[in-house]
């Protein structure tokens, strides 16, 4: 599949799930960019699991500045953003070879995707706390 058209697929997700949570209308098409964004550093990236975390720390990043500059929580556009990155095509392979009895194959699956979702969970953290630190260090250089 083509890169432009994994990047407009990544946005109807985004979009349509921001609807789903009942986003503010102002804050859809943000977090419909930043999900295209950090798909975009995926894919270049290689779709590895260092991918998915340097594709979710921009996320995370960019969620954490936008939140901040419109006075919204960053929570509302990670939620959105970070719905593409979300391998579940692992976890549906990993409960399928266990079905089918090839645990070798399950193991390496479950695996793989179980360190996708660790480096994502990271990357959101380490971008709230990197956007806060920052952030409280302004202050206290401005008071």
């Amino acid at each position: 599949m083509s890169w432009v058209l994994q990047l407009l697929a990544c946005a109807v997700a985004a979009a349509s799930f921001s609807v789903l949570l009942h986003q503010p209308p102002r804050t859809i098409p943000v977090s419909t960019l930043i999900a295209m964004a950090g798909y975009a550093i995926f894919l270049l990236l290689g779709k590895t699991t260092l991918a998915y975390f340097g594709a979710t720390l921009v996320i995370g990043i960019c969620c954490e500045i936008c939140a901040r500059i419109m006075k919204r929580t960053a929570t509302l556009f990670v939620t959105a953003a970070i719905i593409p990155l979300v391998p579940g095509i692992g976890l549906y392979n990993t409960m399928l070879f266990m079905v089918e009895g090839n645990y070798g194959k399950a193991v390496q699956t479950g695996a793989a995707t179980v360190l996708a979702l660790c480096g994502i969970a990271l990357a959101i953290t380490m971008s709230s706390v990197l956007v806060g630190a920052f952030h409280l260090r302004k202050k206290e250089k401005s008071c």
